[in-house]
């Protein structure tokens, strides 16, 4: 009997040892290159390109998404690349803190499934009441094109006035119901109105966010910010619909310049404006600003079209191949559960640069 306990025991005690050495055991980080020594960053000189990216942790390795960057030289995506035995010669540096980090860089695919939501800004006066049923038609064709490429993707609308506040909108759903709440009227009316499960909530969110005196994509940008249900590791991606610059009384309130400092390395902003820019030419200023300047400071693409759209299909703008062309870039931290200072550097012949991003993981 005695010798059948002590069995039993070295048995339990073996079980307990093995479990607490497996738990501890850290997980496997060999598939991403150790950190290099002795690289020297490149400095940016053409700044025109500004990377994006959300972070998350599983233990101590990171996961950065990272939006992909069309080269406005080539009008080509950036073929995003890291090499281990001469990471000299790479394209993309990240560093924590100070340290050049060995990178594992994987393109956005069926393999690698990325996420991103997406917000659709769009100007529902009406003056854009010639291509509004243009623009609504594109929104869906690029909605179930985006949804098909390898993205796990989430669409929402704001809609605001020229009455300067937010009337309108939908929180992160599918192409087939953003096709629903698009297509439940005609013209600007499309993006009128509040739809979804929480759509009295966001009547009176709209209700009380603010008011600008006229048309005015930054209000609705902070709206689609503050108010809807972003996922934490998704890339913040928004698409602005204009055809008016953006107006405010102040010349202080829902201003570009407060877009680029609360926005910039949190999402982009492309812009779809329709209007010929000569035309505002005589007035553009501080009350009247030049839409598409938020998509410059926070890295979004800009497209000029015709007053009614014609011929608009938005994946064939830049931003469908700046989300086509993501990519997963992982790393291994020094450490987790800290803020750290991580800057991303894009760096090619044609095109650089850079952000820095604080982040806690």
């Amino acid at each position: 009997m005695r010798k059948l306990f002590l069995i039993l025991l070295f048995a339990f005690t073996s079980l307990i040892y093995f479990a607490c050495d497996s738990a501890e055991t850290p997980a496997d980080n060999s598939d991403i290159p150790g950190d290099p020594s002795g690289v020297t960053v490149p400095a940016t000189t053409k700044n025109n390109v500004l990377p994006s990216a959300t972070f998350t942790a599983v233990g101590n390795r990171v996961k950065l998404n990272l939006l992909g960057l069309l080269d406005p030289t080539t009008q080509q995506p950036i073929a995003f690349s890291y090499n281990a035995s001469n990471p000299q010669s790479s394209n993309l540096f990240i560093q924590e803190d100070g340290v050049v980090k060995g990178l594992k860089v994987t393109k956005v695919g069926t393999g690698n499934i990325l996420t991103a939501d997406v917000v659709f800004l769009v100007d529902n006066s009406g003056s854009m009441d010639d291509e509004a049923d243009s623009v609504a038609a594109s929104i869906i064709e690029f909605a179930n094109f985006l949804q098909a490429s390898g993205l796990d993707v989430k669409f929402a609308v704001v809609g605001f006035s020229v009455s300067g506040d937010i009337n309108g909108g939908i929180n992160f759903t599918t192409a087939q119901k953003l096709s629903t709440y698009l297509n439940h009227s005609t013209g600007t009316y499309r993006t009128e109105g509040f739809s979804g499960p929480d759509s009295a909530a966001l009547e009176t969110r709209a209700y009380n966010f603010g008011y600008a005196g006229d048309e005015n994509g930054v209000m609705a940008a902070f709206f689609a910010d503050s108010v809807y249900s972003w996922r934490p590791s998704a890339q913040r991606v928004m698409i602005l619909f204009t055809d008016e610059p953006t107006q405010n009384m102040d010349g202080k309130t829902w201003t570009n310049a407060q877009a680029c400092s609360l926005l910039s390395g949190k999402a982009t902003i492309h812009t779809v404006f329709s209007e010929d820019t000569t035309y505002y030419s005589s007035y553009w200023n501080q009350y009247n600003e030049r839409p598409w300047e938020v998509s410059t400071c926070t890295g979004g693409t800009v497209k000029f079209i015709p007053y009614d759209a014609t011929g608009l299909t938005l994946k064939d703008l830049p931003v469908a191949g700046a989300l086509a062309n993501s990519y997963l870039v992982e790393y291994v931290s020094s450490q987790t559960g800290k803020a750290h200072t991580v800057k991303i550097t894009v760096s090619t012949s044609t095109a650089d640069g850079v952000q820095t991003f604080n982040v806690t993981y």
